[in-house]
């Protein structure tokens, strides 16, 4: 949920330029880290305004002025224009790229339905079986859900199964619940 929040967060300054404005006067009228950190943000801010999906890949740190990203980014134009952008940004002293390019860099609209059907997948399963299902952690990736844990009856475990993989959105489950009376 913290990098929902944090895609959120750039994707809205980065829909105003003055937020983005306003983000590089703070980076540079603060002291120390401070500045480096609302630099660090400023700069995500451009990026999401170049590829949203890209920037949601690429993390950047900043120390005394100097730029650091890392991550994934969808092609070498979008890495060079990220780049060219952190360097551009008031404040920046260096800029030290160490993105990779992977083409298939998941889009924000991904995270976000994966995180939807975890939720969805949880409130199903506490609906279906109550508490217990509190002991099983869920996670998706590409519609693919992944229950791990452990429950007090095989029924229970198959109630769970039967229920997440009657959801819309499910591509298939994957099975590590253990059976623990």
């Amino acid at each position: 949920m913290r990098f929902l929040a944090a895609v959120l967060f750039i994707a809205l300054a980065a829909c105003s330029g003055n937020a983005q404005h306003s983000a590089q006067n703070l980076a540079s009228s603060a002291p120390g880290q401070a500045k480096d950190a609302a630099l660090a943000v400023a700069i995500k801010g451009k990026f999401a305004t170049i590829d949203l999906d890209s920037s949601a890949a690429v993390n950047v740190g900043v120390t005394n002025g100097d730029a650091t990203l890392t991550g994934e980014v969808r092609s070498q134009i979008v890495r060079n224009e990220f780049e060219a952008a952190a360097r551009s940004m008031g404040g920046v002293r260096t800029v030290n790229d160490r993105t990779i390019v992977n083409p298939k860099v998941r889009s924000v609209r991904e995270s976000v339905a994966d995180a939807a059907l975890v939720a969805k997948v949880d409130a199903t399963l506490i609906a279906q079986t109550g508490v217990n299902a509190l002991k099983v952690k869920t996670t998706v990736h590409a519609g693919v859900v992944t229950l791990d844990g452990a429950v007090s009856s095989r029924d229970l475990k198959q109630t769970m199964l039967n229920s997440v993989r009657a959801l819309g959105g499910v591509k298939s489950v994957v099975d590590h619940i253990a059976v623990r009376p």
